[in-house]
């Protein structure tokens, strides 16, 4: 049975037309023509068929090189002004009835933080920053800006392609992106940058302090220009951020703040480290498809550093960290802001949790606070148990209040020869304390023999007084 079918299959075959060369020809002009005219017109003259032919592919292939040379088609909008033109995208996180039902998943975490900004205690801003000169500063009325460039090098051949502000304008929150598509639309690009950002008198910035500015004003003294923001109040949330979360959180880059902080998952992101390399892609082939990922990734950074900026607010003014590290951090930054009843409550927060390595830097901040106001008896049990724990600093005091407040050179000799015989040699802090206390253990030797009448044996003749 299976040669008979093989049989007949081949007698068919033969009894088949042949497909000849012309046949073949006329089947693929064919297709051709339903692929770029979306019909086949076998009436026409071969040459006349061609010709159409020709002419589709044609226009295609220059609709491509104008679709890869003028992105803003899908991405944004061309601007012009008189040192040529750039491209600009506008964007906005609306608020309250103004949210909007579909926009970028990392936005809808930052919203909430977005509508504080017009609510932030400007007070609260000079005590985040470390620097009175901020006492007054207005998130409101402050630009955020990020950009993307060239090269993390610096210096003059490093340029900003992409620059993002953003600003709190009625019950939205709006972001500008200016982008030059090749290198000669970098004046254009400045012109405007400084045409807009010259209504603000305030700058908030992720690390900008030494990068972003410094970047901006070289690129507008090139272009005989002044950086319009070179003068303003400049809070740069790097440090602030760092003092406030660094102890419990691994990294404080701005997406690792964000991802803790706000609850921010950014999906399909483009790493920081592949934006140059994309944009020179971009400049050489003019293939505009990665770019939208990058303007995604400056528009989230910028909308993060404002929603991170208001959250770093409230949580000086109003924050109750339940984190034993999150308190101790909010303790030392109330403090160097010299509001030390503030800072008293979070050190005492930090002990009734479970502090950890933080007890001891706890218990000496307590004690200088008691020390500070003159109630050495409250801080004597403090500087006990940070002494306990094998702390210099602690056995120092302790034998500074017995030598020197309580008059009681023999309590002060014991814990110098506990400190002595306890404290570890090898660390550096106590090597040092370990030279210091030998010193004051002769000094005390010599003053107690004194006292006793008794003659001074030779170490302690020759100690300093």
């Amino acid at each position: 049975m299976p040669e008979r079918s093989l049989h007949e299959r081949l007698r068919r075959l033969r009894r088949a037309e042949p497909i000849t060369p012309q046949v073949a020809c006329a089947s693929a002009l064919q297709h051709v023509e339903r692929t770029l005219l979306l019909e086949a017109d076998e009436g026409l003259p071969l040459r006349q068929r061609l010709e159409r032919l020709v002419a589709a592919a044609s226009e295609r292939s220059r609709e491509r090189r104008r679709r890869r040379a003028r992105p803003e088609r899908y991405l944004g909008r061309e601007v012009e002004n008189g040192r040529g033109a750039f491209l600009l995208i506008e964007k906005e996180v609306g608020f309250g009835m103004r949210a909007a039902a579909t926009e970028h998943a990392a936005v809808g975490r930052s919203r909430d933080w977005l509508e504080q900004l017009a609510y932030c205690d400007p007070e609260s801003v000079g005590v985040l920053a470390g620097d009175g000169a901020f006492a007054g500063f207005d998130l409101s009325r402050a630009a955020f800006l990020d950009t993307e460039t060239t090269g993390l090098s610096g210096g003059t051949g490093t340029a900003a392609f992409l620059i993002g502000v953003g600003w709190v304008e009625g019950d939205a929150f709006r972001v500008r992106q200016y982008f030059m598509r090749d290198y000669n639309e970098e004046p254009a690009l400045l012109e405007a940058l400084a045409r807009d950002l010259a209504g603000f008198e305030r700058l908030v910035t992720f690390n900008g302090r030494q990068f972003d500015v410094p970047l901006l004003e070289t690129r507008y003294r090139l272009d005989r220009g002044r950086f319009p923001l070179a003068g303003a109040l400049h809070l740069d949330l790097l440090h602030p951020a760092r003092r406030l979360w660094k102890l419990r959180l691994d990294s404080c880059r701005l997406q690792a703040l964000e991802s803790e902080l706000l609850g921010v998952r950014r999906i399909g992101d483009v790493p920081g480290d592949e934006i140059p390399d994309i944009y020179f892609r971009y400049i050489r082939g003019r293939d505009a498809g990665a770019l939208g990922r990058v303007l995604d990734h400056n528009f989230v950074d910028v909308v993060s550093l404002a929603a991170l900026t208001a959250r770093a607010v409230r949580w000086i003014a109003d924050g109750e960290p339940t984190d034993p590290r999150d308190a101790f951090s909010l303790g030392r930054v109330l403090e160097r802001a010299q509001l030390h009843e503030r800072a008293e409550h979070e050190y005492r927060r930090t002990l009734a949790m479970d502090a950890g390595e933080l007890r001891v830097p706890a218990l000496l901040s307590l004690g200088r606070f008691a020390k500070r106001r003159h109630r050495h008896g409250e801080a004597l049990p403090l500087w006990r148990e940070a002494a306990a724990a094998g702390e210099c600093a602690a056995f120092r005091e302790l034998a500074i209040h017995f030598e020197r407040r309580r008059r009681e050179p023999r309590a002060a000799l014991e814990v110098v020869d506990e400190a002595l015989s306890s404290l570890d040699g090898d660390r550096q802090c106590c090597r040092k304390a370990l030279r210091e206390f030998g010193r004051r253990r002769l000094r005390l030797e010599r003053r107690l023999a004194r006292l006793a009448g008794a003659p001074l044996g030779p170490q302690a003749a020759a100690a300093p007084p």
